[in-house]
């Protein structure tokens, strides 16, 4: 093979550097590899002699390199074009989902990226010394972009492996994600490693050598990776965060379905439609709250309160434990407690006959105990899990009537009907236990009142709170009592 000064010379002496490069791969016809490099040199040697430019050395090389590129682009293509044909035919004999991963990736696409840089190294190395200058440069691009080509085809290669474990191994849809960035980020350091080797005409295991000093620098640019990394272990192992989960992260706004865990970001689509993105470590550093149990369960707490206002609680007199009799549930419980009462076992810790929590001396007792037997009768409520009725300490608004009981359902939307029915039942019923809300007053409250204080008639108000109607003179006929009896869950 003629070097650089092979060819000076011949333009020195005036020869045709074209046709002397030409004489002499000529002379190496018995080599195939040297055929392909003959047919080149003559299509240049064409050229040039239709320019009449066959002295410029110069433009010689540069039109060489120019024809092996454009002979490099069309084999590629042809040898892509017979590959991809070839894949197609063996998937329809052999269809599988690693394929269809492998296809959606672009794999093969990709792969035959690598075949028209090899066959410009291969032909440009014919003519061009390695020490040219021209000739080094364009192996130094073309080698650049052979790793550039096979860093990109793994990473193909991992997104298809990836795809296929994530559908057909990994049930538990765990945050493993990042794991397959991790290795995609290795990759391309390597590649970066191998570039500046090449560029630096030094060896890569000298860099990766001198990597150490600069370990410093390196940790404090890929921190967010690093600990992305780790967080997402400690998700996966503990198998703390799966995707589809529902989540609530505090300090944020995050709060809906996990779409998508990451090596530096875990992606929250939010019940508004909007979509946050959190750094895997603040999951692991500041916490947050998982659904997954409850949807597993297939129930969702209820705990809510509702504000009794302390003035409607009253004693349990004859009269009113004999109207409460007509309400559903109440005739055999307050029959019972009655009994109970007589004996002398009025604490619920001795109870015999297993009645719920509930006293017969208040309305606000009698009231805790029938909307515990109509929890229990409710079909929507979930019967193995905990289910109370309870006051709470008084604040200044009131005594709070909590509910607390689970649904027999998880699904949002289900939910939030069963305990709106849930208190809108607690509402209606008050009024047949003479207990009523707090309110804070209001402009009404003080015009109703100036009304009243005169002697108005209290039946033209309409509102008017319970002591009112209760206050009033015996035989006279109050929407209380024109009130039907409610009916149980089952009516």
């Amino acid at each position: 093979m003629p070097s650089p000064a092979f060819l000076l010379l011949s333009v020195a002496a005036g020869s045709n550097p074209t046709r002397d490069l030409t004489h002499f791969i000529g002379s190496q016809a018995g080599s195939s590899s040297y055929a392909v490099a003959r047919m080149v040199m003559n299509i240049v040697d064409w050229i040039l002699g239709v320019f009449n430019l066959e002295d410029n050395t110069t433009l010689v090389t540069f039109l060489y390199a120019s024809v092996v590129l454009g002979i490099s682009v069309g084999v590629g293509w042809v040898a892509q074009w017979l590959i991809l044909k070839g894949v197609q035919f063996v998937a329809k004999k052999w269809s599988s989902d690693t394929y269809r991963s492998l296809t959606n990736a672009h794999f093969f696409h990709r792969i035959c990226r690598i075949i028209p840089p090899l066959v410009f190294l291969i032909l440009i190395q014919f003519t061009l010394s390695n020490h040219n200058t021209l000739a080094g440069t364009l192996t130094k691009i073309t080698l650049i972009y052979v790793v550039y080509v096979v860093c990109y085809a793994l990473c193909a290669l991992i997104n298809a492996l990836w795809d296929h474990i994530n559908a057909r191994a990994n049930k538990r849809h765990l945050p493993l994600n990042g794991i397959a960035q991790l290795i995609k980020g290795l990759l391309w350091i390597i590649a970066v490693i191998i570039w500046v080797a090449i560029i630096l005409d030094k060896s890569p295991g000298s860099l990766l050598a001198g990597l150490g000093a600069f370990s410093a620098v390196l940790m404090l640019i890929f921190k967010d990776n690093i600990l992305g990394v780790v967080a997402g272990v400690q998700l996966s192992e503990n198998d703390s965060l799966h995707v589809g989960d529902w989540i609530a992260v505090d300090g944020t706004n995050a709060n809906g379905t996990v779409e998508e865990v990451s090596l530096i970001a875990v992606k929250v689509q939010n019940w508004d439609k909007t979509t946050t993105t959190l750094p895997p470590y603040s999951l692991i550093s500041g916490g947050f709250t998982n659904y997954r149990t409850m949807q597993q369960s297939n129930t969702r707490r209820i705990c809510r309160s509702v504000m009794i206002d302390a003035d409607s609680i009253l004693p349990a007199t004859d009269e009113m434990l004999s109207q409460l009799r007509q309400v559903p549930y109440m005739d055999e419980f307050i029959t019972k407690k009655l009994a109970q009462k007589a004996a002398g076992k009025v604490a619920d810790v001795d109870n015999p006959e297993g009645l719920v929590n509930g006293t017969i001396d208040t309305n606000l007792g009698l009231f805790r105990a029938y909307m515990k037997m109509w929890l229990d009768a409710n079909p929507h409520i979930a019967h193995d899990s905990d289910c109370f009725v309870s006051t709470l300490p008084q604040t200044a608004g009131g005594i709070p009537f909590q509910v607390y009981c689970f649904t027999a359902t998880s699904a949002w939307f289900a939910y939030e009907a069963i305990q709106d029915s849930v208190f809108e039942h607690v509402a209606a019923m008050l009024r047949f236990f003479r207990l009523y809300t707090f309110e804070n007053p209001s402009g009404r409250d003080t015009i109703m009142e100036g009304y009243l204080s005169p002697g108005k008639n209290i039946g033209d108000l309409y509102g008017v709170p319970y002591p009112f109607l209760n206050s009033q003179a015996p035989g006279q006929q109050t929407p209380q009592s024109q009130a039907p009896m409610p009916k149980t869950p089952q009516g």
